[in-house]
C-alpha cells in the first residue's frame, strides 16, 4: 500500500524536481526579471553548483529518504540537468528564470523533454545561506504558491537542497 502511493507521487516529485531548481536569472519570456538587475546575478551565482536533495513534501506526503539521496541536481545559470539517474522520473534538462525582485523570490521553469516538455511550472524559492536553499512549486501549468508549503490537495511540491560542490566540468 505504502510503495503504491510512492509509486503515484514519483511523477508529482518528478516535475517539481524539473522544475526544479531555482538556479537561474537569465533574461527570457519566463516571467523573470527582465533586466539582469545586480540582485539576480548574485543570486544566479549563489545558485549555481551541485546540489542533494535532502527533504521534499509532495502533496502533503514526505518523500522517503531513498528516494532524496539518488536526487542529484546540477544548476548552471539557466540550466539545470540530472547527472544520473534519480530514481523519480525526472527529465534530464531544463532552464529556468528567477526574479528575486519579489517577495518571496519566484522562479520559472521549462523541462526540455518529457510529458510536459514546453510547459511552464512556476515556483518561489529562497537562499537560505551560501549551501542551502529550499523551493515550492506549483503544478505545470498552475498557479504559483505564495508559501513555503505543501499541504495535501494543494499539487505543491516543497523542496530542500543542500550544496554539495561546485558545477563540474563538463
Amino acid at each position: 500500500m505504502q510503495k503504491a502511493c510512492m509509486i503515484k507521487a514519483i511523477p508529482v516529485l518528478a516535475i517539481g524536481i524539473v522544475a526544479a531548481i531555482t538556479a537561474s536569472c537569465a533574461n527570457s519570456e519566463l516571467g523573470g526579471a527582465t533586466a539582469q538587475s545586480a540582485a539576480a546575478r548574485r543570486d544566479y551565482e549563489r545558485l549555481s553548483g551541485t546540489w542533494q536533495l535532502t527533504r521534499a513534501v509532495v502533496n502533503g506526503r514526505p518523500v522517503p529518504a531513498h528516494v532524496l539521496r539518488n536526487t542529484i541536481l546540477i544548476t548552471d545559470r539557466n540550466t539545470f540537468r540530472f547527472p544520473k539517474a534519480s530514481g523519480v522520473g525526472t527529465h534530464p534538462a531544463g532552464s529556468f528564470t528567477v526574479n528575486p525582485n519579489t517577495r518571496p523570490k519566484q522562479v520559472d521553469s521549462i523541462a526540455e523533454g518529457g510529458s510536459n516538455a514546453g510547459r511552464l511550472t512556476r515556483g518561489i524559492y529562497e537562499i537560505l545561506d551560501a549551501n542551502h536553499k529550499r523551493a515550492c512549486w506549483g503544478p505545470p501549468g498552475g498557479p504559483r504558491p505564495t508559501e513555503f508549503d505543501s499541504p495535501p490537495g494543494s499539487g505543491r511540491i516543497l523542496q530542500y537542497w543542500t550544496k554539495i560542490g561546485p558545477v563540474p566540468s563538463h
